[in-house]
């Protein structure tokens, strides 16, 4: 079979490390592809070698006629804490992909992993107890391509042998301190030695499971806009599997891919047995909340709101909100008061402990229970703005106002205005 790729629609970046794969990748995209980038990253682990491999990739492409976009992080001093070489190394990498896609230097990025690189990742999954998705093993997405994905590594040597494609070696590859190498250099070999064909037999069950993969997720709710963030309607009406494929396809819409682990799903599929309102925090800032059979989302804690002194020319903004009050002719039920019942001193401000609202011709509750009853969302709630006179709350505002500064019939009306900005 000849080995080739398919040209890409657009300037494409080429992930070059001057290793094999990279390097056959490199030449094959060379041929077909007209816009081409390389794009060559130096992690900083392995001092003078690293810096010689760069070189290397960077006079190749020089050579070739080829524009070499050079990197070096600086993995050994910026991994995070409890985060491994390989992580921190993956993750600055990536942010370097993620720039470049950003900035629309490279409309995508090709990676050269390939078949045997897919089973090895399975075959990790797999020991870590993963679920269908996992078992697809690697896979394209938005701005990131494998073309050599379906292709044996031994093809790839073979194209290296016959084409006499150049490369360097990486020490670090032959050193069994990693999951991914010690199942690479100890059993990959032994399973291939007894089963020739597995790496193909791999690349059909990744095939089969993306297959499932889609339909599950075909099949599970969408999320929808909500003024806090987002909202599943009706998740928990549906089977255990769909609920945690409606949370895998939420963040993918808001293109969050890593992170969310089982502990989170079985966490959010756990809030069906909970109250009204329990709140579950997730990673990069987001919580979950159970609404009786919503599951609802929030983009992050509400901004910080500093008291103001009441004055009828007041106007501010909050929480993508502008606030202001403005003289009427007319009663606007819930959002009128008198000016003139007013106390002096009274502020505008947050919600706080001990404080009590008496709606218009009814009995005086602590806010939190008269809250509690308008079936409010906790991320609604703890965004609410209220007028009060220490803990005597005048008006909830854009929700009621209090029996203490109703308006009469013959007026003055004072409207509370609040307006998306």
């Amino acid at each position: 079979m000849k080995l080739s790729v398919e040209p890409f629609k657009g300037k494409l970046g080429v992930a070059v490390s001057g290793g094999m794969d990279s390097m056959v990748l490199f030449d094959l995209c060379r041929k077909v592809q007209k816009r081409l980038v390389v794009i060559n990253i130096e992690h900083g682990i392995r001092g003078e070698e690293s810096l010689s491999d760069s070189d290397f990739v960077e006079s190749y492409c020089r050579l070739c006629g080829v524009e070499c976009l050079r990197f070096s992080v600086d993995t050994l001093h910026q991994s995070q804490p409890g985060e491994s070489v390989e992580l921190a190394a993956r993750r600055l990498r990536y942010e370097v992909f993620n720039r470049l896609l950003k900035e629309k230097t490279v409309d995508a990025i090709a990676l050269a992993h390939h078949a045997d690189d897919n089973a090895e990742t399975i075959l990790m999954r797999i020991f870590r107890g993963t679920g269908v998705h996992g078992l697809i093993g690697m896979s394209d997405r938005k701005g990131f391509i494998r073309p050599l994905l379906g292709v044996p590594h031994k093809e790839i040597e073979a194209y290296a042998e016959k084409n006499r494609i150049p490369y360097v070696t990486d020490s670090t590859n032959l050193v069994d301190d990693c999951t991914r190498n010690y199942i690479r250099h100890e059993i990959m070999p032994k399973i291939i030695a007894m089963y020739p064909g597995v790496i193909e037999a791999f690349a059909r069950l990744s095939e089969n499971a993306k297959e499932a993969d889609e339909y599950i997720l075909s099949c599970a709710p969408g999320a929808q806009k909500t003024t806090y963030g987002y909202k599943i309607k009706d998740c928990f009406r549906y089977p255990e599997i769909l609920q945690k494929y409606s949370v895998k396809k939420f963040f993918e819409k808001i293109k969050i891919y890593q992170d969310i682990e089982k502990k989170h799903l079985d966490a959010l599929v756990a809030l069906k047995a909970k109250p009204n309102n329990t709140v579950v925090g997730l990673p990069f800032g987001f919580r979950a909340l159970k609404m009786n059979d919503d599951l609802c989302f929030s983009l992050k804690e509400p901004e910080i709101f500093l008291s103001r002194a009441f004055s009828e020319d007041l106007v501010f903004s909050y929480e993508g909100d502008r606030f202001s009050f403005v003289r009427g002719t007319e009663m606007k039920r819930g959002f009128t008061l008198d000016p003139t019942k007013i106390p002096a001193g009274a502020v505008v401000r947050a919600r706080k402990d001990g404080d009590t609202f008496r709606r218009v011709n009814g009995k005086n509750k602590l806010l939190g229970d008269f809250l509690n009853g308008k079936k409010l969302k906790a991320f609604e709630k703890e965004k609410l703005l209220v007028l009060a006179d220490g803990n005597t709350v005048l008006a909830i505002l854009g929700v009621e106002t209090a029996d203490a500064v109703k308006a009469e019939p013959e007026g003055p009306f004072l409207h509370i205005v609040k307006e998306k900005e």
